[in-house]
């Protein structure tokens, strides 16, 4: 009986799709993406997301992008915006989170997040930071965000790391609260079992 409710309580824990984590380097990308390459939209290069109208990738390794003031977090490749103020990412399914590294003029940087109606979820800010890279992320309680915008008030920023969760249609893994409501059933039902072998 205790090896059957042990192992109910595992499957309690393992119960549910996870979310995971995706994390964009913008590393490796082909040349006509690079604005030195071919200037052309990342669009929807990788899957699960669609960037533009104007992202396009600077690489320190190609082309002579010098990144002093605005330096990858990670690798050699940042996300840039040459000709508008903003990049918009939508998402093939709505997320609940996402989070970037980023390099901003003294004007700072804003990650908004949108619902499909295209309300404002939620937003944060960052300071500028020529020369160096700070976090930033939105979160929300339910997989409701199905795009962000990034823009600062001109077309100085650097984007890296780019990430959100992904829900990959399954339920999430449940919360403590219902696995201890759960397990008290099961112990509740354990016991009943036994005093009734016992009479």
């Amino acid at each position: 009986m205790k090896k059957a409710l042990f192992a109910l309580l595992a499957v309690l824990f393992l119960a549910g799709t996870s979310h995971a984590l995706t994390i964009l380097d913008f590393e490796g990308i082909p040349d006509d993406f690079l604005y030195f390459g071919g200037d052309q939209n990342l669009g929807n290069y990788y899957a699960g997301v669609t960037f533009g109208p104007d992202a396009t990738i600077l690489d320190a390794q190609r082309y002579g992008y010098n990144s002093t003031g605005y330096p990858p977090h990670s690798g050699d490749a940042v996300l840039f915006s040459d000709a508008i103020d903003h990049i918009r990412v939508d998402f093939d399914n709505a997320t609940n989170h996402a989070e970037l590294w980023y390099t901003a003029s003294s004007s700072g940087l804003y990650l908004e997040a949108y619902d499909s109606n295209d309300n404002m979820l939620t937003s944060d800010y960052g300071a500028g930071n020529s020369g160096s890279n700070d976090f930033l992320e939105v979160n929300t309680a339910d997989f409701d965000i199905a795009y962000v915008i990034i823009h600062d008030s001109g077309n100085f920023f650097t984007i890296d790391d780019f990430g959100w969760e992904e829900s990959g249609g399954g339920n999430p893994i449940p919360e403590p609260t219902t696995i201890l409501l759960m397990a008290s059933g099961l112990l509740g039902m354990g016991g009943l079992a036994r005093f009734r072998k016992r009479s």
